[in-house]
């Protein structure tokens, strides 16, 4: 085979020998923000229409919250969707608390436990109840000691729920009800960021319902992934669809009876009846612009490009590579100012490279 020895040193072999390449500033944007909404249950499905609990948990957590389930316990590719839980800021609905052989004080209950969780987390300092105000609310309404809560993990809900995108059905044997919030974003605006929006009768077909009996029937927090839902309303004469153990000292079972109430609806109308959410993503995108220059990057040092280099000099295995050389950019790598690897991309193709072209890449990195 015929070879070709050239001496190193000329403008366009050490430019063609490059292997880093300085980004100036000027190349890089970073000011693109896109907002992603996918389904927020397994698989990113929009809709979750079978619910079941681990039995186990029963006997566990079950006094202060359930995991609600996609799939039987059977299935080992079942995973939680969301949780329930009960609260009740006197204590009311669950059992006192035993330690060893002692009960404690009237008021350690789970069902307080839990009330006064999402009390000193979701509500301002100097507030120590709940108190649902909103269309067709008095202006000023009873403070709530009684509360179901609906949670959902921070890994599903992303930046937070997609608010004007999320429907809950609660049945009983008497009563139906849709419940949807009062942001109006159901056109994906997103113009609204506010940290609570009002939980009311509605759907996501119709919009709000706007009769003279709405009611505001608790909140939901986009970014902490909560529903909080009034359960003295929920009881109310009117509605019923959903009745709380309120006993002293006497476990209700309450947040079950929540899991009920969705799994009911379900059951009955897979179509309507089923638990409707989607959860929302800022994601954050930079851009790299790499100008590869027709002198640049257009030798290889692979075993099979150069024969041998040393002394000064560049041996290629082929005649054509010293003069006129041609590589293919495959991978573009991100380094620091320390040589360290920051990222690495893969083109979807070979590039060919060589003295009479130039090349333009775009690095998007998205976070």
């Amino acid at each position: 085979m015929a070879t070709k020895t050239i001496q190193l040193g000329s403008a366009n072999v050490t430019a063609g020998l490059l292997a880093y390449e300085i980004i100036d500033a000027q190349d890089i944007y970073t000011d693109d923000i896109q907002r992603i909404t996918r389904g927020l249950f397994s698989g990113n499905a929009p809709t979750l229409s079978t619910f079941f609990t681990s039995s186990a948990q029963s006997a566990s957590s079950g006094q202060y919250y359930y995991d609600v389930l996609d799939k039987v316990g059977t299935d080992t590719s079942r995973e939680v969707q969301f949780s329930v839980a009960y609260g009740h800021a006197l204590g009311s609905g669950s059992a006192k608390i035993s330690t060893g052989t002692t009960v404690a004080g009237a008021n350690d209950t789970p069902s307080r436990a839990i009330y006064a969780q999402y009390q000193q987390s979701l509500l301002p300092s100097n507030t120590t109840k709940f108190n649902f105000i909103g269309i067709n609310s008095p202006s000023v309404a009873a403070d709530e000691n009684t509360i179901y809560v609906i949670n959902f993990k921070r890994t599903r809900i992303k930046d937070k729920l997609d608010t004007g995108n999320f429907e809950l059905n609660l049945r009983s044997a008497s009563a139906q009800l849709r419940l949807i919030d009062d942001s109006g974003d159901a056109n994906q605006a997103s113009t609204s960021d506010k940290e609570f929006y009002n939980v009311v009768s509605g759907s996501l077909a119709n919009g709000v319902l706007v009769p003279a009996t709405t009611r505001t029937y608790g909140r939901v927090y986009p970014k902490r992934g909560v529903i909080v839902l009034s359960g003295t309303l929920l009881a109310s004469s009117s509605l019923a669809v959903l009745t709380s153990n309120t006993g002293s000292n006497t476990n209700g079972n309450n947040a079950f009876r929540l899991f009920e109430a969705i799994s009911s609806s379900a059951a009955a109308d897979s179509t309507n009846g089923v638990f409707k959410a989607r959860n929302e993503e800022q994601v954050k995108s930079t851009y790299h612009f790499l100008r590869v220059r027709n002198s640049k990057f257009n030798f290889s040092n692979n075993p099979s490009y150069i024969v041998t280099g040393s002394n000064g000099t560049l041996t290629f295995s082929q005649p054509t590579f010293a003069r006129d050389p041609k590589t293919y950019i495959t991978t573009v790598g991100l380094f620091s100012d320390d040589n360290e690897m920051l990222a690495v991309g893969k083109l979807s193709k070979p590039i060919l490279k060589s003295y009479a072209n130039e090349i333009l890449l775009k690095v998007k990195l998205d976070f």
